[in-house]
């Protein structure tokens, strides 16, 4: 079946449930109970301004039940959805939820199907007061054969995948619960649960992601190193529905973060201290943490490390950062999507006096040519520059992601923040890139970095800054690189990963295997 058909399918039987409080700004709803432990929670921009502050829940359970609490009196709308999905070009594929039941407060709504899009939903409307508490029940189906199909006649793509009913139907038979990579629950041969996992779609082995965790790195390095092993593991990502962690369940509890959890992510912070070492078996991420539950497993091994590598994958791979060439046309780009620490201004103000950079991404954007000529396909657009601004999102101390190697594997010199005091002291060179320093403005933006969910403000850092010559020397080193290509050759001469990288990388993975037997055979 084709790959994109199928995860297509995955979103097929997913129900979205927007839920606003509409008046002030200060209005908004707290959720108070949820059957679905496993859905997820986004509390989206769009969606949130100066009438209010609105949820966005999706679940593929097929029936939920909620109690919800307003805050503020005001007009409360429920919009019955589905997915939002789109094609490569952004443009809209509707897909059709069939939702068959819907009450609040055990007053039926309706009880007949009724066919919706993400982009013509069914929308309910109650006045409400201060403190009011909601009950809401919904139940749905995907399209079916008993759906309103005479609404959609005039859609040929639903006409096309309406043939592909009975097809769909023989799938779910053979699993155990419908499959959604970013949405919820999702459990693969009985043995892995991924669980409120939004983000960990990007745990997929480099960027062959199909849409389906049988594709995740740990799904992958498990079944290799465990594959006749009888295990029960539940992962959790950093993103919404952090109690979920405290529930007892089946199996053991894994954490993973990609993300900081020192400035962004602080609700795992308030409630759990962090990485909830309290409540998971194994916890992992990038921070430097001495616990004997804690692997320091920081989001570029996912990206650019097979799960099933052997020593010579490594050996290999370390030789192939160092030696791989690429014919260079253009000078410096970046790929971002936002700014919001100031870490890539703090590169980009140095520079730009004095080379024309090449902004791919929406942040700053004035270059098509990622997405025309490379489908977004970013490692195919890297390898034409000789620099890449790839700092991280916020600089502390051992936040490394996969932005340097990025650079690395597509021949760019790294024109790099981030890292702190600890910018992988065993693995990168640091005399082979080019780094920046800055000190942070704190402050706080009420609009972007309210943590709403738990109704308190934190301080997080509005942007990071260099307000004196700190970083003179580095702009002085890439002047030079830049118009002198006998300094630029000499330059890119140096291996940039250190001999010591390869040892480190196999030692991280027999360190993650023995945590894997730890949890799975206590």
């Amino acid at each position: 079946m084709d790959p994109n058909f199928e995860e297509l399918l995955s979103k097929y039987g997913t129900g979205r449930i927007d839920i606003k409080n509409y008046g002030t700004s200060n209005n908004k709803i707290d959720i108070l109970e949820n059957s679905d432990l496993d859905s997820r929670i986004e509390l989206p921009g769009w969606f949130n301004g100066g009438d209010g502050e609105g949820v966005k829940l999706e679940s593929s359970k097929g029936v939920l039940d909620l109690k919800i609490k307003c805050i503020n009196d005001g007009v409360l709308k429920i919009f019955l959805r589905s997915p939002d999905i789109r094609d490569r070009k952004h443009q809209k594929f509707p897909i059709y939820i069939d939702y068959t039941n819907f009450s609040v407060n055990e007053s039926t709504i309706f009880d007949e199907n009724k066919l919706v899009t993400a982009f013509q939903p069914f929308v309910f409307t109650k006045n409400v007061y201060d403190s009011e508490v909601v009950k809401i029940h919904i139940q749905w189906l995907p399209f079916n054969s008993a759906s309103e199909f005479n609404v959609i006649k005039s859609h040929d793509v639903i006409q096309a995948l309406s043939e592909k009913l009975a097809l769909r139907e023989k799938q779910l038979k053979s699993i155990q619960q419908l499959s959604a990579s970013t949405f919820g629950f999702t459990v693969l041969d009985g043995r892995l649960t991924y669980r409120n996992i939004n983000g960990m779609n990007q745990l997929s082995v480099l960027d062959d992601f199909d849409g389906f965790c049988d594709n995740y790195w740990f799904t992958k390095f498990l079944k290799h190193k465990f594959p006749d092993e009888d295990f029960k593991i539940n992962f959790f990502g950093v993103f919404y529905a952090h109690n979920n962690l405290a529930y007892p369940m089946e199996g053991k509890k894994v954490l993973y973060s990609m993300e900081d959890l020192n400035y962004r992510f602080l609700e795992m912070k308030y409630y759990f201290d962090k990485y909830a070492l309290d409540y998971v078996d194994l916890a992992m991420g990038y921070d430097i943490v001495d616990d004997p539950k804690y692997l320091r497993f920081p989001f570029w091994f996912l990206r650019h490390i097979s799960p099933e590598s052997t020593e010579e994958d490594i050996e290999k791979k370390v030789e192939s950062w160092n030696s791989t060439s690429y014919k260079k046309f253009k000078d410096v780009t970046v790929i971002a999507s936002h700014d919001w620490g100031g870490t890539r201004t703090l590169i980009d103000n140095d520079i730009n006096k004095f080379v024309n950079v090449l902004y791919a991404g929406r942040w700053k954007n004035n270059t098509s040519e990622l997405l025309q000529k490379y489908d977004n396909y970013k490692h195919g657009f890297l390898k034409q520059f000789k620099f890449n601004i790839c700092s991280e999102n916020l600089l502390a101390d051992a936040y490394v992601t996969e932005k340097i190697f990025d650079a690395i594997e597509c021949d760019c010199i790294p024109l790099y923040a981030g890292g702190g005091n600890y910018l992988e002291p065993e693995v990168i060179n640091p005399k082979a890139i080019i780094r920046w320093d800055g000190e942070e403005e704190w402050g706080c933006d009420p609009d972007v970095l309210k943590n709403a969910r738990l109704g308190i403000y934190t301080k997080y850092p509005v942007k990071w800054v260099a307000n004196d010559d700190r970083n003179a020397d580095s702009v002085e080193l890439f002047k030079n690189l830049l118009t002198d290509k006998k300094t630029y050759d000499e330059f890119k001469d140096q291996d940039v990963i250190l001999n010591s990288g390869v040892r480190f990388i196999i030692k991280k993975l027999n360190d993650l295997e023995k945590h894997f037997e730890r949890i799975i055979y206590s």
